[in-house]
């Protein structure tokens, strides 16, 4: 897999992509990106965005809070590199979009989405917009992109500004089709 190496500091100046980057913690996005979820939970996603880049982010993961299979086994990605830097590896389709009503919903997905039960029902009730599971199908990119300073995007702001785009073509699935078709409807099914 090959390199693109970005300068965040400079190139944001000159250039900011209009490609949505959605900061995820990093254990979340290595799960994402190895087929071991297919859910990413969001507090008021807003619809019109149908697909996103998994931008890995290491401010704030609580390793209590993701479910201990999952951090035990991506936990390198709990600490940022030395460098100060995150590699952008991933896009994702939303495929659907979870308003969810309840916790019984919110059981339902358990099996697909890296978050402990208390971290999900944590989330489903902390304030007053309503919390979606977005069904997604997380592409690995051909060649990854590395991010420098990733400190000065480590805020409470949802998306990054990515000062280069993400070329999409050759990505490949992180699950395969009838895999992901399989899960899908499985997760359907639990939910009705």
């Amino acid at each position: 897999m090959t390199e693109n190496t970005e300068t965040s500091a400079e190139a944001t100046e000159a250039y900011v992509s209009d490609q949505l980057a959605v900061k995820t913690w990093s254990v979340i996005a290595r799960d994402l990106h190895e087929g071991g979820s297919i859910v990413m939970l969001h507090k008021a996603w807003d619809s019109r965005h149908q697909e996103l880049i998994i931008f890995p982010s290491y401010a704030g993961q609580d390793p209590d809070a993701i479910k201990p299979d999952t951090w035990m086994i991506w936990r390198h990605e709990l600490k940022p590199p030395k460098e100060g830097h995150t590699r952008i590896q991933d896009y994702a389709e939303i495929v659907e979009t979870i308003p969810i009503q309840s916790a019984g919903a919110l059981a339902a997905m358990d099996r697909e989405h890296a978050l402990t039960g208390v971290e999900a029902a944590r989330r489903f009730h902390l304030g007053e917009s309503g919390l979606v599971g977005l069904v997604l199908r997380v592409y690995q990119l051909p060649r990854t992109y590395k991010f420098k300073n990733v400190a000065e995007n480590e805020g409470d702001a949802l998306f990054v500004p990515l000062p280069f785009d993400v070329d999409f073509e050759g990505a490949l699935p992180a699950v395969d089709d009838d895999d992901f078709e399989r899960r899908r409807a499985a997760l359907k099914a639990s939910l009705s």
